[in-house]
């Protein structure tokens, strides 16, 4: 009844949660990877929710053209923190989003809101630019989601979060953490903690990652990590997209 699909999309990152009354996509992937064509081949019409974690191209990149295309009802995207970083695909979510009457909401941590049957709390990123010191501002900054449906499971999607932000998370919100199936931040960069993985008790992580990519994503050391922390691991660069139920193994 509860589901985590991850598109492929190449090296970016697409997930669609699908709950008997609910249908969100978080994130888009590039222009190039056609979102909107990949949707409708999971039979999407429309969507309830549509989440930008942050504004980087191969998380943005297809957001115009999913609301151009596709009805939506809400899209959740926070302020950039510094615009020199940012792609002119966010802009033009904005725009698209105003030119269909779409609102766009920056719900704060700490938020819980139900979408349909799914219940999706804001654990981060907290208020201010506590990451501006570090070296990506704009992946610290994510928007982190966990989503879970009564009875049938829970997801963590963290975008691009680091270690920095990571380590924030498992300070004030360690409980939180805790879910059956967890999209693995930045493509299995290095640059997440091994004890932010271990922490959320999860039993399946999917990586969308792109083949042969110029990053090297995944590294070996974040895969490491996953195999201690005993999860079943799932890669869209090896299976292509593939779908997760949320519940217990």
């Amino acid at each position: 009844p509860f589901t985590l699909t991850a598109l492929d999309v190449g090296q970016g990152d697409a997930f669609l949660l699908r709950a008997p009354g609910a249908v969100v996509l978080v994130d888009t992937g590039e222009p190039d990877a056609d979102v909107v064509r990949l949707l409708r081949g999971e039979g999407v019409a429309r969507l309830d929710l549509l989440v930008i974690t942050h504004a980087h191209l191969d998380h943005v990149g297809g957001a115009p053209d999913v609301l151009a295309e596709l009805p939506v009802d809400v899209v959740w995207m926070h302020p950039a923190p510094d615009a020199s970083d940012v792609v002119p695909q966010y802009a033009a979510t904005l725009r698209e989003a105003e030119r269909r009457g779409i609102p766009v909401r920056a719900p704060p941590a700490g938020a819980r809101v139900a979408v349909g049957d799914l219940q999706l709390e804001v654990l981060g990123p907290p208020p201010g630019r506590p990451y501006a010191w570090t070296a990506s501002e704009l992946n610290n900054t994510s928007l982190v989601l966990r989503a879970s449906l009564a009875g049938a499971g829970s997801v963590l999607l963290a975008g691009e979060v680091e270690r920095e932000a990571q380590d924030d998370l498992l300070r004030s919100v360690p409980d939180r953490l805790r879910v059956d199936v967890l999209a693995v931040p930045h493509h299995g960069s290095r640059t997440s903690d091994p004890a932010f993985l271990v922490a959320t008790g999860a039993h399946t992580a999917v990586l969308s990652v792109g083949v042969a990519n110029r990053h090297g994503h995944p590294h070996d050391e974040t895969l490491e990590a996953i195999e201690r922390a005993g999860m079943r691991l799932h890669r869209t660069d090896r299976h292509g997209p593939l779908r997760a139920a949320a519940g217990r193994a």
